[in-house]
């Protein structure tokens, strides 16, 4: 140590070793839901990402970060080229995350010998170990590759067949996609767009317009929605079309790439504000259902969401415990102080929450697929609920994160800074909370009901059955049926307005039951083949969260498990003794009279 680096010894290095084989919810979760058939496989690929991701993709995400890209809107001879330049950084991180089957591997036989596709529940494992360093790049563009190469297969075989290898290609001769949704026009209400098609005498179309929010604007090929000539006004009237950056001939297509936006997070991603100028597109399935084939796509990057939520959590999480165990302050390791040991729970029931949400919806989407309508009718609900609760925990996380590290936090050296930053986004992109909540109210008066309390309840029975958090069950069923009694309340609400004004609390309740119904499902099973109860009195401390502040603190000011808190903190085995008695506590909590739902 060189005499001008005094005092280095006291701040914890960050741990860039591996990232998976400490998580042990990670790893016992992905093995419980591909099955043991695709376990080795997934094991495999996991164990290769948990050294990957610490020591080449966070160098590329921080690199990439620190110098984003930049529009270069003409060449030294003054012509219009529009072409976004990136820093070596951002291709290389790209290309090695698309290297490894990160959109392959869902959709293609043979990714690391699997007879076939990747299930959902495999790639969001390791997904989510990708999203704990870089939410810019997998969180989007690379997320809207996966998106799109489902919303082609599913909508147009002929595009597919044309597009789909070079979207999924893994080799290093990808074709990048975007897709273009806002306006100024219309914002989140996209029935108000102005972008206008018109069709050309050989069958294909030609877009013009304006569109003000346009990330991955640098892309391949770019799926657009556009009111055809003569389409009724609002959201029936809008069509899906696949504009080329450059058309056959290889010249560039006709569109104008006003800037880049200069945003809060996500800063090695390029968004920006693009005009269409009679660009030339191909139309994408069914003309008249143009707005449905786009919000598939829209569902499937809100499920994204839900894993890149998962990835951040995990990893502020990771970032406190890493920090509070290598720091001492008065006089005593800083993660054996209680009240942080308190904070760091929180961190990681959050964390480990949020891999369960982002698995479960993984799941129903594998399940769904196959023609399961239960699943499929669960799924229509779950998506936007898991969507929305993971981006409210993330920013949270975030920001207590941030704090535990303290000063150095704030600094720009260390990754707090940007894992907050980056995370904000997903609160915004695909449906804001408001939204959401709106989407959650049309989606059960369109029957998604149903799918959601059959879920739920057949999962809140389980627990009942019998296990280490049984009293759980029970939790879950009266609170279930409080939801559903206010549900139906609200339908008989004449006002519109009032109807609609508890949406996102009432929303925000849903999740939290449904997750916690997984929860505890898991907790049962985990302790079944672990003797573990870890994971009971993380689900224990969740549902505390269905009464308030009240309930939490009913198991959380209970010292008797601070003794326990290193294994329930970094993983371990804990009493089974420990986990029974918090589901009772939680149980006994929120079964007083007048306990209230959370808000």
């Amino acid at each position: 140590m060189l005499p001008s680096d005094p005092g280095v010894r006291y701040i914890p290095a960050a741990d860039t070793t591996d990232w998976y084989l400490p998580d042990e919810h990670l790893r016992w979760l992905t093995r419980h839901t591909v099955g043991e058939a695709a376990w080795p496989v997934a094991d495999g690929a996991l164990r290769e990402l948990g050294t990957l991701v610490p020591q080449v993709i966070e160098p590329l995400a921080r690199a990439a970060d620190r110098h984003p890209p930049v529009l270069r809107s003409y060449n030294e001879r003054g012509e219009r080229i529009d072409e976004i330049e990136f820093h070596p950084a951002y291709k290389q991180l790209e290309s090695t995350v698309l290297s490894f089957g990160a959109v392959r591997a869902a959709y293609a036989p043979g990714w690391r010998g699997l007879p076939e596709r990747a299930s959902r529940s495999l790639v969001t494992a390791m997904l989510s170990l990708l999203l704990e360093s870089d939410q810019a790049v997998t969180g989007c563009p690379i997320g809207m590759m996966d998106a799109a190469a489902r919303c082609l297969e599913r909508n147009d075989p002929a595009l597919a067949a044309r597009f789909l290898p070079g979207i999924i290609d893994d080799t290093g001769n990808h074709l990048t996609v975007a897709m273009f949704l806002t306006e100024k026009a219309g914002g989140s209400d996209v029935g108000a767009n102005e972008t206008v098609a018109t069709r050309a005498g050989d069958g294909s179309w030609r877009l013009s317009g304006e569109k003000w929010f346009a990330s991955c604007a640098h892309s391949d090929v770019i799926l657009v929605l556009a009111r055809p000539v003569g389409a009724p006004p609002g959201p029936s009237g809008l069509g899906l079309f696949l504009m080329p950056r450059r058309r056959d001939d290889g010249t560039r297509n006709t569109f104008v790439i006003h800037r880049l936006k200069e945003k809060f997070g996500t800063h090695a991603m390029a968004s920006a504000e693009v005009g269409l100028r009679d660009a030339f597109a191909w139309q994408v399935g069914n003309l008249e259902r143009g707005l449905p084939q786009m919000m598939g796509m829209v569902n499937a990057t809100r499920i994204g969401i839900a894993t890149a939520t998962a990835g951040a959590m995990r990893r502020n999480a990771f970032e406190a415990l890493t920090h509070t165990r290598g720091r001492s302050t008065f006089g005593r390791r800083l993660d054996a102080h209680p009240l942080m040991r308190d904070t760091l729970a929180e961190l990681v029931v959050d964390s480990v929450a949020g891999l369960t949400a982002a698995m479960g919806v993984a799941e129903l989407s594998d399940r769904a697929d196959a023609n399961d309508r239960e699943a499929a009718a669960a799924l229509r609900l779950l998506t936007p609920l898991f969507k929305m609760h993971g981006t409210e925990r993330a920013r949270v996380c975030a920001t207590e994160a941030m704090e535990v590290r303290g000063g150095n936090g704030f600094i720009e050296d260390w990754p707090d800074a940007r894992l907050l930053r980056d995370v904000y986004v997903h609160a915004i992109w695909e449906g804001s909370g408001n939204v959401i909540a709106l989407d959650v109210q049309r989606a059960i008066e369109h029957g998604a009901l149903p799918g959601y309390l059959a879920d739920t309840e057949r999962r809140a029975e389980g627990v009942t059955a019998g296990g280490v958090v049984a009293p759980l069950g029970r939790v879950l069923m009266d609170a279930l049926q409080r939801v559903q009694a206010q549900l139906q309340t609200l339908s008989t609400i004449e006002d519109a307005d009032a109807r609609q004004l508890p949406l996102r609390r009432v929303a925000r309740r849903m999740a939290v039951l449904a997750v916690g119904a997984r929860l505890a499902e898991q907790a049962n099973q985990f302790a079944a083949d672990t003797g573990s109860g870890r994971l009971g009195w993380i689900a224990a401390r969740y549902l505390g969260r269905l009464g308030g502040e009240p309930a939490v603190a009913g198991l959380a000011d209970d010292p008797s498990w601070l003794p326990h808190a290193e294994a329930l903190l970094h993983g371990g085995a804990v009493p089974l003794d420990l986990a029974s008695t918090a589901a009772q506590r939680t149980a006994a909590a929120l079964s007083s009279p007048g306990t209230p739902l959370p808000v």
